[in-house]
């Protein structure tokens, strides 16, 4: 009897280790939720205070269109609207990125600190490429009758009596180059001097 008592209990014990195991085998292999997919990535609410609160209202900002009927918002009013977003951003990251591949597609446009280009293209903002001689100079020549000051993109000399088009360039191309991929940061100036000093639109910018 006690033999038996033994053997049930020993089989029990397996059962329940197996049991445990397979829970276990569930568990960890569970799809991974939104936020998990992005775990690599920069979310807006990463940022804090001010920063946080306008980079949602410039996100919101920047496709209304297409984000007010996604999360259900109907003004166009700009802080509303940031916080809004920032509610729907926050209430998908929880939901399995597998079997919400949609809403997972939305977080990525929308919840994400984006890049500088990125901003721009929302803006229809033309970035140019190394080929744009023709509005290199126009953007040039325009900043140069705004007196933009040159220490916005890094150089030292701040003299705009002179002729200097074709020695300067390289360096605007490489500061252009260099940060139109940094992140988008509503709180700081970088998208307006890369807006000036590196797009065709620059040409016409104050």
């Amino acid at each position: 009897m006690k033999l038996g008592l033994a053997a049930a209990s020993i089989g029990g014990a397996s059962a329940v280790s197996v049991a445990a195991a397979g829970g276990y085998h569930f568990f960890s292999s569970k799809n991974e939720s939104i936020q998990e997919a992005l775990k690599n990535v920069r979310l807006i609410s990463s940022l804090t205070g001010d920063a946080l609160i306008k980079q949602w209202q410039e996100e919101f900002e920047s496709a209304k269109k297409d984000i007010k009927p996604l999360i259900g918002f109907t003004s166009d009013d700009k802080e509303g609207g940031g916080r809004a977003l920032a509610k729907w951003c926050n209430d998908q990251m929880s939901l399995d990125s597998v079997k919400h591949p949609e809403e997972l597609k939305n977080v990525k446009s929308y919840c994400l600190i984006r890049s500088v280009s990125s901003h721009l293209s929302r803006h229809n903002k033309t970035l140019l490429n190394e080929s744009n001689d023709t509005e290199w100079k126009a953007t040039y020549d325009q900043r140069k009758t705004k007196k933009t000051p040159k220490a916005d993109i890094g150089m030292e000399n701040d003299d705009w009596s002179a002729d200097n088009y074709t020695k300067e360039l390289p360096t605007v191309k490489t500061w252009c180059s260099t940060n139109s991929v940094k992140d988008f940061l509503a709180s700081e100036d970088l998208y307006t001097r890369v807006l000036k000093w590196c797009t065709k639109e620059g040409a016409t910018e104050a």
